[in-house]
């Protein structure tokens, strides 16, 4: 893999291909020496995240013509190459959209630690990760957030083998390429890791919260990709809804252009919570 073509394949907008490319050819050496310890650190700590955003963003690029390798050595066909290095570019072309700037957040760094360490493929519309079954309760972190029953916990125990789901901004949720993206998986899973027994695909998401889903229309994709879950647990933590609605966590202004879901969250954010879902394979 050349640089040429991964930045062909990533998508990159205009901007933000000519600034990393720049970067990148202006000296390459050093973009290599720190390619080498971005990733030290302990508890998400990594050297990467006190660099800034461009370099940020241009050190990941530099590091994915090496997990290209990687993921090659496992297998894995470049169509599910790309389209999971592409939330590198989905991410950037966010930033770039909030900020004006190029580059990425620290908290992208952090998420693309799972590239990092090949352990994430996106496979249609849906993110999957091999992962072993955790519950964010008193037990497991040291302080009350979801509540599961033992009944449950017995019947998935924690660290059986699943398949963690997440998704991505913007994902497609429209119930076809849903159900598409959870077959292709099944069969992804099974032909590369044919050694693991996977008891469920797992999620943990706001779009999981029943109260919310109960007050969406029949016809919302939300409603329906909730509907292929049995949520086992939640609470009514709204950190990650707001967030994601409206950039911040207080969803105290109301976009111009708001949503229906804008809406409802800044008329009733009690109605907004976290979630555990799974499905059993």
């Amino acid at each position: 893999m050349i640089l040429e073509t991964l930045m062909s394949e990533l998508h990159y907008i205009r901007d933000i291909e000519q600034a990393v490319l720049q970067k990148i050819r202006k000296d390459e050496k050093l973009i290599n020496e720190i390619a080498e310890t971005a990733y030290h650190g302990e508890d998400f700590d990594f050297a990467l995240c006190k660099r800034m955003p461009l370099t940020r963003l241009t050190i990941v690029t530099y590091l994915l013509l090496r997990k290209y390798d990687e993921y090659k050595a496992k297998g894995i066909p470049d169509s599910i190459i790309f389209d999971t290095f592409r939330d590198v570019s989905l991410r950037a072309k966010l930033y770039y959209k909030k900020t004006g700037r190029v580059g990425i957040t620290k908290g992208d760094v952090i998420w693309f630690r799972h590239i990092m360490n090949v352990v994430i493929f996106k496979i249609g519309a849906l993110q999957f990760q091999p992962f072993e079954m955790i519950y964010l309760d008193e037990e497991t972190i040291g302080e009350p957030y979801i509540t599961f029953t033992k009944e449950q916990k017995v019947a998935l125990p924690a660290g059986a083998p699943v398949i963690n789901c997440h998704i991505q901004e913007n994902a497609d949720l429209s119930p076809q390429s849903v159900k598409a993206s959870f077959q292709s998986a099944k069969r992804f899973f099974s032909a590369h890791f044919p050694a693991v027994q996977y008891k469920a695909f797992l999620c943990y998401s706001w779009l999981l919260y029943p109260p919310m889903v109960k007050n969406l229309s029949q016809r919302s994709n939300i409603k329906q990709f909730a509907a292929n879950f049995s949520v086992i647990g939640s609470c009514n933590d709204s950190k990650q809804a707001t967030e994601y609605l409206f950039g911040h966590e207080t969803g105290k202004v109301l976009p111009a252009n708001a949503t229906s879901l804008q809406e409802l969250a800044f008329e009733h954010i009690e109605l907004f919570g976290f979630a555990c879902g799974i499905i059993p394979i």
